[in-house]
């Protein structure tokens, strides 16, 4: 088997970006990007005859261009975007529509509920520390509680993107135009410890925040 070029692109964590799709948009996929691979070798998904499974490469959040996102409006929230067949990372994901049509935005670190504030509040932690941080997602409610961030944030409006070296900021507003702030950072004291070693940890070692922060085409998939 050739190596395809889209193979092990060590985008950050991510190592591809792949879409399964209809072989009759095969067309538009390529004006994407996009090219065919018979055969995956990471993701042993076997398309029936009418598919094909396509690989592309996301733009980081500099390559894309914080501020298009400006005056975007989240149209969904996911908090276990990425997989590596068997599971997934974690990473954090907005569905945004704007002039450049609908893009996903993937915060693309391990965990990455742990390492997001809404609004200075904690989004997931490990129910261990859930007493002290009070998380907006909840381990014993997750459904519920993940539901209600979800209709919290759908349909507010990105107003202002700030990404540096080691944070990014997306400022929003809601419907009654009040202000509310998505950050992060590759370390903060409000980040919970892990469940494992209770210890903190840095959101990402190696980069900058841009390496983490990717823009991908809605219906497809980030593999680590």
């Amino acid at each position: 088997m050739c190596k395809h070029e889209f193979l092990n692109l060590n985008l950050g964590l991510v190592k591809e970006n792949f879409a399964i799709v209809k072989k009759e948009n095969r067309k538009i996929w390529e004006d994407r990007g996009f090219s065919e691979i018979t055969e995956y070798p990471i993701f042993h998904y076997k398309p029936n005859s009418s598919e094909i499974v396509m690989l592309g490469v996301p733009l980081n959040i500099e390559q894309f261009g914080a501020d298009k996102f400006n005056d975007s409006q989240i149209l969904d929230v996911c908090t276990c975007c990425g997989t590596y067949g068997m599971g997934g990372p974690g990473f954090f994901g907005l569905k945004l529509q704007g002039n450049y049509g609908t893009r996903w935005l993937t915060y693309c670190i391990w965990a990455a509920g742990e390492h997001i504030l809404f609004d200075d509040r904690i989004l997931e932690c490990h129910p261990n520390y859930s007493e002290q941080y009070k998380p907006l997602i909840s381990f014993e409610n997750h459904s519920r509680s993940l539901n209600v961030l979800k209709e919290l944030l759908t349909n507010m409006t990105v107003k202002e993107f700030i990404v540096t070296n080691d944070s990014f900021e997306i400022r929003l507003v809601d419907s009654e135009y009040e202000p509310h702030i998505i950050q992060s950072y590759k370390f903060s004291a409000k980040f919970p410890e892990q469940g494992g070693t209770g210890k903190k940890r840095n959101s990402f070692e190696t980069g900058e925040m841009k390496d983490y922060l990717l823009v991908t085409f809605d219906d497809t998939y980030l593999m680590v």
